[in-house]
C-alpha cells in the first residue's frame, strides 16, 4: 500500500513538472534583431514600430514589401527548417477581420482583436497613432501553436 502512494506521488510530481515545463517553455519568445525592417519602414510616410521579440527560434525575413504610396509594409518572417511562419502588417487603413473577434488589453490601455482561428491562421490587430498593426500566424497542426498571450506579448516588444 505504501508503494502505491509513493508510486502515485511520483507520477504526480512528474506530471506536474512536465506541465509547469510545458507551460513555460510555451510562453518563451526569442529575440529579434529588427535592424534591417527599420530601416525599410522609414519608406514610410508614418513612423512604424517591428517586433523585437519572436515565438520561435531562428526566424529572418522571407518577404517584405514596402510601399509608401499606399501606407503599408508587409513582412513575412518565417524559421524555414520548421515551416513556421508569421506575417506582420502595417498600415493606416484599418484591416478587415474575419472570424470570431476576442478583444483583448495590449500593454497599457491598447485594445487589441484576437481572432483564435480563421482558415489556417491566427491573428492579432491593434492600432496605435493611427498606425494599424496586425501579426498572422500559419499554424502547422494546430492553432495553438501559438498562444494567445504569446501573441500578446510580441506586440508588445514592437518598437
Amino acid at each position: 500500500m505504501k508503494r502505491r502512494k509513493l508510486l502515485l506521488y511520483g507520477v504526480l510530481t512528474l506530471f506536474v513538472l512536465l506541465a509547469v515545463g510545458w507551460s513555460v517553455g510555451n510562453m518563451k519568445l526569442y529575440s529579434y534583431d529588427n535592424t534591417n525592417l527599420l530601416e525599410e519602414a522609414k519608406e514610410l510616410p508614418f513612423q512604424a514600430k517591428l517586433p523585437t521579440k519572436v515565438p520561435f527560434d531562428e526566424m529572418e525575413v522571407s518577404n517584405s514589401t514596402v510601399t509608401p504610396d499606399k501606407e503599408e509594409m508587409t513582412v513575412v518572417i518565417s524559421n524555414i527548417p520548421n515551416k513556421e511562419h508569421l506575417e506582420i502588417a502595417i498600415s493606416k487603413e484599418s484591416p478587415s477581420l474575419k472570424g470570431e473577434i476576442e478583444m483583448v488589453e495590449i500593454g497599457q490601455g491598447i485594445q487589441g482583436k484576437f481572432i483564435s482561428d480563421y482558415s489556417g491562421k491566427r491573428s492579432l490587430s491593434w492600432q496605435e497613432n493611427n498606425v494599424n498593426y496586425q501579426i498572422f500566424y500559419y499554424y502547422k497542426l494546430t492553432p495553438k501553436e501559438v498562444s494567445k498571450s504569446k501573441f500578446i506579448k510580441m506586440a508588445e516588444s514592437f518598437e
